[in-house]
């Protein structure tokens, strides 16, 4: 009996040579901001090798890495400092970031780790434990801007609205490169409006819905915007097929793409804005067709009930499928082969996957969801 993970493995890497490695510009080396490293309290794991792996089949140079959450000052030490042991027996490749939040000896945990070796800051607001407006996140970016090096914010879900506190900041820091993690969604409008007087403020793509990527390269420099995965969460070959064919339709050129997948990391790393601001790259209003955007919204459907582990009661995938003409492109051709695989895998997981993870985001059935979303909206 074949193995459907290992059937939707196969598929995700074929389709991903055939379709979407030839967008890529040729020998860039690619930098992730954005790939989370040891064991969090959901299930969700990542360790070095698993991640170097990853990053060597899909042509990834650097990562930046910093720990899960910790309950305690004492814990985000101990994991700020296997980030850089991490890093130190990489040769390079994984770029340590020290993490703590709010509380006794945060800041001058920061302070000891970037002494330590670590490279950048990350923060991870969510209401409830601290938001945006917080002092720590005003204390790090001083500090960021004293040491020249990046700090990175969660600004996905779970957040409140927080670009006029973010605002602030920027003005009273404007040599610390501040990276918004999720293209800023959780304040989204507002962070795109705002980025044009801010050039040290950049944005990640680790988002589930292609409109999120498709709005930030259609109103934000390309020198603001930089290749993430928030792994284990993302995987390369689906982050690839999102930001490689939204680029495409964009018509952005080989230079723009090499610097969004790699330049531009290379260079917020250093502790460095950009030079100037392009003109955004302004990619076309979505003109799949009705056909596409139905399916488009039946995946979306899907998708929570795959992070949360419910079987598909209203059969949204089926209509998902039935919307799709496999003849009209080979990109539909291979969504349609990768939404029938994902109903096996669906079926398959809620029967053995782990019941540990809180979110299954790391489940194959979403790999595919997403990757077909990207090939339906830009086939």
């Amino acid at each position: 009996m074949t193995d459907p993970v290992a059937e939707a493995q196969a598929l995700i890497g074929r389709v991903h040579r055939e379709l979407i490695a030839p967008l890529l510009p040729p020998e860039v080396g690619i930098w992730d901001v954005h790939a989370h490293l040891g064991e969090d309290d959901d299930g969700s794991l990542l360790d070095s090798p698993m991640l170097l792996d990853e990053m060597r089949r899909f042509g990834v140079a650097r990562s930046f890495v910093f720990p899960f959450r910790q309950k305690s000052l004492a814990g985000y030490r101990g994991r700020n400092d296997a980030m850089i042991v991490a890093a130190e027996a990489s040769g390079g490749s994984l770029v340590p970031f020290c993490r703590v939040e709010p509380g006794e000896g945060a800041a001058g945990e920061l302070e000891r780790a970037l002494d330590a070796g670590a490279c950048g800051i990350k923060l991870h607001p969510l209401t409830g434990r601290f938001e945006i407006g917080d002092p720590l996140v005003d204390a790090a970016m001083a500090l960021a801007a004293e040491r020249s090096v990046p700090v990175l914010l969660h600004a996905g879900r779970g957040i409140a609205p927080f670009v006029h506190d973010l605002e602030g900041m920027l003005r009273r820091h404007p040599e610390a490169q501040v990276i918004l993690a999720h293209a800023g969604i959780g304040d989204h409008e507002a962070a795109v409006a705002a980025s044009a007087a801010y050039p040290n403020l950049v944005f990640d793509v680790a988002v589930w819905n292609l409109l999120d990527l498709c709005s930030l390269i259609t109103r934000v420099a390309p020198e603001q915007i930089l290749y993430g995965t928030d792994a284990p969460y993302y995987g390369h070959a689906c982050v690839q097929a999102k930001l490689g064919l939204t680029l495409a339709a964009a018509g952005a050129g080989a230079d723009q793409a090499a610097a969004i997948l790699g330049g531009n990391a290379q260079r917020v790393a250093s502790g460095c804005p950009a030079d100037r601001l392009s003109p955004p790259l302004g990619i076309p209003e979505p003109t799949a067709g009705y056909a596409a955007l139905r399916a488009h919204e039946y995946v979306l459907a899907c998708i929570p009930l795959v992070w949360t582990r419910q079987p598909d009661l209203l059969d949204a995938l089926r209509l998902a499928e039935h919307t799709i003409d496999p003849a009209a492109s080979p990109g539909h051709a291979a969504a349609s082969e990768m939404l029938a695989l994902a109903r096996k895998t669906w079926r398959h997981e809620l029967e053995v996957g782990s019941r540990r993870e809180i979110l299954s985001l790391s489940w194959t059935t979403f790999r595919l969801l997403e990757f077909a979303d990207a090939l339906l909206l830009c086939p």
